[in-house]
């Protein structure tokens, strides 16, 4: 049974290019920047975690809710293969709880902070805000 399992719903992703001097205290051991087209990017996504559960369990008021994180791109050479990963610089839910459980537990860069979100679908356009 996983610990945490969750929909990502409504995702808006914001990409921005990034000198990669600006990552270097983030970057875990064994590690490398990962570079795409020969630029280093930095990532701005926010998303609805909906159907949360927790060892197979709803906890109250903490089934919906937004997140907003600030992340880059990582590899590293593994048994003869790149893998690929992501670091979290910073991540904020409007949940304390969640916090508390994931920086204490799993050494995650997790904030609480007042959060809204605003989603208008059509069959055009989609607007996805995150405050």
């Amino acid at each position: 049974m996983n610990f945490l399992k969750a929909e990502w719903q409504n995702l808006a992703l914001l990409n921005y290019e990034i000198d990669t001097k600006v990552l270097e205290k983030y970057l875990p051991a064994g590690t490398e920047i990962d570079i795409w087209n020969n630029k280093c990017y930095i990532s701005l996504v926010g998303f609805m975690f909906k159907n949360t559960k927790v060892m197979g369990l709803k906890v109250p008021f903490h089934v919906d809710f937004e997140e907003v994180n600030l992340r880059f791109y990582v590899k590293r050479f593994e048994n003869e293969e790149w893998k690929r990963g992501v670091v979290f610089i910073k991540e904020i839910v409007p949940k304390k709880a969640i916090t508390f459980i994931a920086n204490t537990l799993y050494q995650e860069h997790y904030e609480t902070q007042k959060m809204r979100h605003e989603i208008i679908e059509n069959k055009n356009t989609n607007i996805f805000t995150y405050q």
